[in-house]
Protein backbone atom coordinates (compact mmCIF):
# COMPACT_ATOMS: atom_id res chain seq x y z
CA UNK A 1 0.00 0.00 0.00
CA UNK A 2 1.32 3.41 -0.35
CA UNK A 3 2.45 5.63 2.17
CA UNK A 4 -0.16 7.97 2.57
CA UNK A 5 -2.69 5.24 2.89
CA UNK A 6 -0.55 3.56 5.73
CA UNK A 7 -0.08 6.51 7.50
CA UNK A 8 -4.02 7.33 7.30
CA UNK A 9 -4.51 3.82 8.32
CA UNK A 10 -1.96 3.59 11.04
CA UNK A 11 -2.79 7.18 12.18
CA UNK A 12 0.65 7.96 12.09
CA UNK A 13 2.69 10.94 10.68
CA UNK A 14 4.85 10.08 7.14
CA UNK A 15 7.91 10.74 9.45
CA UNK A 16 7.11 8.51 12.05
CA UNK A 17 6.41 5.71 9.99
CA UNK A 18 10.06 6.76 7.20
CA UNK A 19 11.89 6.56 10.20
CA UNK A 20 10.40 3.10 11.39
CA UNK A 21 11.07 1.84 8.09
CA UNK A 22 14.78 3.11 8.48
CA UNK A 23 15.13 1.51 12.28
CA UNK A 24 13.63 -2.09 10.56
CA UNK A 25 10.47 -1.94 12.56
CA UNK A 26 8.34 -1.90 9.62
CA UNK A 27 9.06 -3.30 5.91
CA UNK A 28 8.96 -0.72 2.75
CA UNK A 29 6.58 -2.90 1.44
CA UNK A 30 3.88 -1.24 3.86
CA UNK A 31 1.66 -4.46 4.13
CA UNK A 32 -1.26 -5.65 6.45
CA UNK A 33 1.23 -7.35 8.44
CA UNK A 34 3.02 -3.91 9.01
CA UNK A 35 0.05 -1.61 9.86
CA UNK A 36 -0.71 -4.25 12.48
CA UNK A 37 3.31 -4.07 13.66
CA UNK A 38 3.03 -0.52 13.06
CA UNK A 39 -0.06 -0.54 15.41
CA UNK A 40 1.70 -1.95 18.14
CA UNK A 41 4.90 0.00 18.04
CA UNK A 42 2.29 2.80 18.55
CA UNK A 43 0.70 1.59 21.43
CA UNK A 44 4.20 0.45 23.33
CA UNK A 45 5.14 4.00 22.48
CA UNK A 46 2.08 5.79 23.16
CA UNK A 47 0.34 3.74 25.58
CA UNK A 48 2.62 2.23 27.74
CA UNK A 49 5.41 4.84 27.19
CA UNK A 50 8.18 2.25 25.66
CA UNK A 51 11.14 3.93 24.12
CA UNK A 52 12.89 2.96 20.84
CA UNK A 53 15.25 0.75 22.18
CA UNK A 54 12.62 -0.88 24.25
CA UNK A 55 10.27 -1.08 21.05
CA UNK A 56 13.58 -2.66 19.25
CA UNK A 57 13.53 -5.61 22.15
CA UNK A 58 9.57 -6.53 21.89
CA UNK A 59 9.62 -6.55 18.38
CA UNK A 60 13.13 -8.49 18.06
CA UNK A 61 11.38 -11.22 20.88
CA UNK A 62 7.88 -11.00 18.77
CA UNK A 63 9.91 -12.03 15.54
CA UNK A 64 11.62 -14.97 17.72
CA UNK A 65 8.25 -16.06 18.61
CA UNK A 66 6.73 -16.11 15.07
CA UNK A 67 9.63 -17.98 14.43
CA UNK A 68 9.40 -19.95 16.98
CA UNK A 69 5.86 -20.99 15.88
CA UNK A 70 6.86 -21.98 12.29
CA UNK A 71 9.51 -24.10 13.21
CA UNK A 72 6.94 -26.12 15.68
CA UNK A 73 4.21 -26.29 12.97
CA UNK A 74 7.01 -27.70 10.67
CA UNK A 75 8.05 -30.06 13.04
CA UNK A 76 4.09 -31.32 13.74
CA UNK A 77 3.53 -31.46 10.08
CA UNK A 78 6.17 -33.68 9.75
CA UNK A 79 5.33 -35.49 12.54
CA UNK A 80 1.73 -36.14 10.96
CA UNK A 81 3.69 -38.00 8.13
CA UNK A 82 5.97 -40.34 10.01
CA UNK A 83 6.04 -43.45 10.71
CA UNK A 84 3.05 -44.10 13.36
CA UNK A 85 6.30 -45.80 15.43
CA UNK A 86 7.99 -42.75 15.26
CA UNK A 87 4.98 -40.53 16.49
CA UNK A 88 4.93 -42.98 19.44
CA UNK A 89 8.40 -42.73 20.46
CA UNK A 90 7.91 -39.03 20.26
CA UNK A 91 4.82 -38.80 22.25
CA UNK A 92 6.48 -40.83 24.69
CA UNK A 93 9.95 -38.44 25.29
CA UNK A 94 7.27 -35.99 25.36
CA UNK A 95 5.49 -37.41 27.98
CA UNK A 96 8.22 -38.28 30.19
CA UNK A 97 9.78 -34.28 30.32
CA UNK A 98 8.50 -32.07 33.29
Amino acid sequence: MDIETFCLRARLEIETVRSWIEAGFVRAELSEADLARAALIRDLIEDLGVNLEGVEVVLDLLDQLHEARAALRRVLAALADADPAVRARVAAALRDRP
